[in-house]
């Protein structure tokens, strides 16, 4: 009766999630380079119209959101060799890249040019100079967020388990940077796809700042959170980073865009 009693237990701390593993987030991430002559705000604007087919495909489950992030008055560094990103993220990798007719049924129905339409004025505006899947791999337990300013870095590592192993223990260093008020989340992604060695970046963090000004103390923020959480100096963290990746870009950015 005892052991019943125990596998019933069991049973109903599984079926409440106690026991569930946190879905893995994917994105697909595509890099857009303006058309000679076109501005941010043409791109915004075409963009207002994807993103409400994105909304549609949202309300439909394919996807769990969609982003456009800009560089901050054009804050970003000479790697960077694209004007803007735009994010697919979700849950389940074989529907995230998919636009299924019949969700669009009305739209094309009040007018059957309307995607081509959109796709000869898309094309007029930008161009993707690229795409990439990737995976989320690990996190503050408060997210990114989006309402506030984003720092992207990329980067290019060669020992990826070596690399992980290291943004794992460092963890510790961002929820403490968390918890101080410095930032309010921060995020691993690893690139599934493409891996070819030709690719300028393989992994890259964001990570989000209410304020401008916290720029200036994000160093500091290192320098304290470090000794107590991995109990080194901060000069041999840094020592350790360099060694484990290499920064080829990073960008400083806001949201122009999202679904709701």
């Amino acid at each position: 009766m005892k052991k019943l009693f125990t596998l019933i237990a069991l049973a109903i701390l599984v079926s409440t999630g106690s026991f569930a593993q946190k879905s893995t987030r994917y994105a697909i991430v595509a890099f857009h380079k303006l058309q000679p002559g076109k501005t941010m705000d043409d791109a915004i604007a075409i963009e207002k119209q994807w993103a409400q087919l994105h909304q549609i495909r949202k309300n439909a489950g394919v996807i769990s959101d969609w982003i456009m992030y800009v560089p901050y008055n054009g804050m970003k560094s000479e790697g960077i060799d694209f004007d803007y990103i735009t994010v697919n993220g979700g849950t389940d990798l074989d529907k995230l890249h998919t636009y299924p007719m019949e969700i669009f049924a009305e739209m094309t129905k009040a007018d059957p040019t309307a995607f081509d339409k959109l796709a000869a004025a898309t094309a007029s505006t930008q161009t993707i100079l690229r795409q990439a899947i990737s995976k989320r791999v690990n996190g503050t337990a408060k997210g990114t967020n989006k309402t506030q300013f984003l720092v992207f870095d990329l980067m290019k590592v060669a020992d990826g388990a070596a690399y992980e192993a290291f943004e794992n223990k460092v963890l510790k260093v961002h929820e403490a940077r968390v918890e101080a008020g410095n930032i309010s989340g921060w995020s691993l992604y690893k690139t599934l796809y493409p891996s070819s060695d030709d690719v300028s970046a393989n992994y890259f963090t964001i990570q989000s700042y209410d304020k401008l000004s916290k720029l200036d103390e994000m160093m500091d923020s290192y320098y304290k959170a470090i000794p107590k959480a991995l109990g080194i100096s901060a000069e041999e963290f840094m020592k350790q980073a360099t060694v484990k990746r290499t920064m080829t870009g990073t960008m400083l950015t806001t949201v122009a865009l999202a679904t709701k």
